[in-house]
Order: structure tokens, then C-alpha cells, then sequence
């Protein structure tokens, strides 16, 4: 059938053309890497153009958006909230260009499949290591992308779908997002193999009094509820040393520079270098997968029963071994 209309029906009938020009991925790209980079000379190094090249494309995107996206203040950039808020779409738009360009290279079964994940360090370093192992031995040909990051960014990156999948620890600000629980477990105490305290089966907070204490950092929440529990108990502890994540705690204490409370799947990264003692009074961790509602994607559920079982392995042999520390005071 032939169909013929006047110029004025096909004006009025048409998609009108934007009134700006049509956004480029390049410059999208430039945005990014000077977020990522901090500088136009850095930024232009990860693109492999020239600096001037990088500040032309970003003036491009401030003329697209009609809004200011960076400040300069006293010789550093810093993002605008509208800069910030715009920067979370173009995160979102780059990472789904990065998997469509992973999946164009194999099509064949699930080879051409990316899995997004983001862990906070101390589920990154205790349990994310065995979960990939796992299922790489069932998936050999899915491409990971893992990312340590804080439990609020993990949060927004969920919520937003730079990531598949986000582990962290309860509780979470975004209502909208589906958790999947992985266990709850208690903060365990760590100390020096050669420390007194040691020889004990547990540890109560009244042991620690005048003790050398390595904090970690007043963002990781875990730090509020061990100030927490010594607070209401009117111990005090020598807070000597304060580090950004359990892992350097553990290394800390391990080098006998004092003792801790930290997350119990770190410490039984490092359990062969420090004593790893039940902690009184209990401080509980919830530990649970976040992902956004509405995406039965095959690898993302198989890489949750994959978390879920490693998990699992890891609490019994976290409880195997205290039950050990327990049957060695007994005998002492």
C-alpha cells in the first residue's frame, strides 16, 4: 500500500527533531574519566586525547544539560549537586554501553554475559573470593566485574544498575531495593597469638580496659557499635591507632600493635596470624544481597545461591573454630 502525505501532515506526524544536538558517548566518556581521574591532564591520558580536547567535551555536556557540573575550588574540581545528580545517569548509561560491548564478543550460551557485583571491603575480603571461585567452576565463560566499595555507595550503585548485585551489612536506606539475607553473625574479638588474653575462650569488653585498641574508621558502622558496647559499659580502652577497614585492623594486630573487634569472615582470612575469641557482650552483623526488583537474570540468581552456599561454609568453620578455642581452655 502506498501512503502519501503533505508536507504539512508530515511536519505535524513526524518525530520532532531535539532542539539540541544529540548527545555523544564521547562525551559521556570524557564526563566519567575526569570523575574518575580528578584532573583534565589525567582525564585526558585515560581517553588518549589531548587536555584542551577533554575540557571542550566537558563544556559540551554543561551546554547540553544547561547546568554548571564542576566548581573550582582553591585548584581542585568538585562536582555540583546537579553535577552529581546527572553523573549517576551517565554512570548508569556507560555501564550498560561497557555490557552490551562485552556481550557483542561471544553470543554462544551465557559467554557473552556480564556480572555486575559490588561488596563492602570486609564481605569483598572474606567472602567474595570463594563465591567467584564457585562460580567460575560452573559459569567459565561469564565475565565478572568486581568492586569493593562503602555500604552507602553500594547502596546507590544497586539502586541505580551499575551493579547486578551489592553485599553489605544491614541495615539499608533504600525501601525499593530487594535483600536477600546471607546470614547474621557476631563481631569476633582478635588479638595477638602471644597476648595474654589469648589463653581465654572469650573475650568480654571488661577484659580490654587500658588495652591498646585498633579502631577502624567512624564511617564503617561496626565502629559506633563497638564504641557503643564499651561506652555503656564505662570501659576504657587506649585508643591508640584508627584505620580505614577490619582487614588493616587485623594486619595491625597481627603485627602486635593491639587488639580489635572486628567482622568475623575478615578474621578468618587472617586466623592463621592472629587468636580469633568470641567477643561479650555479642554485637550482631547482618550481612544480606541487595539487587533491584524485577530481574530474573540467570547468572545474577546463580551467583546468589552461590553466595548463600559459601556463606554457609564460612559460619561453620567459624564456628568450628571457636568451638576449638573453647575445647583448648577447657584443657588448660
Amino acid at each position: 500500500m502506498d501512503f502519501k502525505y503533505s508536507k504539512e501532515e508530515y511536519n505535524r506526524l513526524a518525530p520532532q527533531r531535539p532542539a539540541h544536538p544529540t548527545m555523544k558517548i564521547r562525551q559521556l566518556q570524557a564526563l566519567r574519566a575526569l570523575v574518575l581521574a580528578g584532573t583534565t591532564t589525567e582525564a585526558a591520558q585515560l581517553l588518549h586525547i589531548t587536555q584542551p580536547a577533554v575540557s571542550k567535551l566537558i563544556n559540551q555536556v554543561e551546554q547540553e544539560f544547561n547546568v554548571r557540573i564542576f566548581d573550582r575550588r582553591h585548584g581542585r574540581l568538585v562536582m555540583t549537586p546537579e553535577g552529581r545528580s546527572i553523573y549517576a545517569d551517565v554512570e548508569r548509561i556507560l555501564s550498560q554501553i561497557d555490557d552490551l560491548a562485552a556481550k557483542t564478543e561471544d553470543v554462544s550460551a551465557l559467554s557473552g554475559n556480564t556480572i555486575r557485583v559490588g561488596a563492602m571491603p570486609a564481605l569483598g575480603l572474606g567472602l567474595i573470593p570463594s563465591v567467584l571461585r564457585r562460580f567460575a567452576t560452573e559459569y567459565p565463560q561469564v565475565r565478572c566485574v568486581f568492586e569493593v566499595e562503602t555500604r552507602g555507595r553500594i547502596e546507590e550503585l544497586v539502586g541505580t544498575g551499575h551493579y547486578e548485585l551489592g553485599f553489605v551489612t544491614l541495615p539499608v536506606q533504600h525501601e525499593r531495593l530487594v535483600l536477600t539475607p546471607l546470614a547474621s553473625v557476631a563481631a569476633v574479638c582478635v588479638l595477638p597469638l602471644e597476648h595474654a588474653l589469648a589463653r581465654k575462650a572469650s573475650i568480654r569488653a571488661e577484659d580490654l580496659a587500658n588495652e591498646s585498641f585498633v579502631s577502624v574508621d567512624p564511617s564503617i558502622l561496626l565502629r559506633h557499635r563497638v564504641d557503643a558496647v564499651f561506652g555503656q559499659r564505662r570501659v576504657k580502652r587506649r585508643l591508640q591507632l584508627q584505620v580505614s577497614t577490619t582487614a588493616l585492623a587485623c594486619n595491625m594486630v597481627a603485627a602486635n600493635v593491639g587488639v580489635s573487634i572486628v567482622h568475623p569472615l575478615v578474621a578468618l582470612a587472617f586466623k592463621s596470624l592472629l587468636a580469633v575469641r568470641k567477643f561479650e557482650p555479642a554485637i550482631t552483623l547482618d550481612y544480606a544481597i541487595l539487587s533491584r526488583p524485577g530481574t530474573p537474570y540467570r547468572v545474577t540468581a546463580a551467583f546468589r545461591e552461590a553466595a548463600v552456599a559459601e556463606m554457609a561454609k564460612l559460619t561453620r568453620s567459624l564456628d568450628q573454630d571457636l568451638r576449638k578455642s573453647r575445647k583448648r581452655q577447657g584443657r588448660d
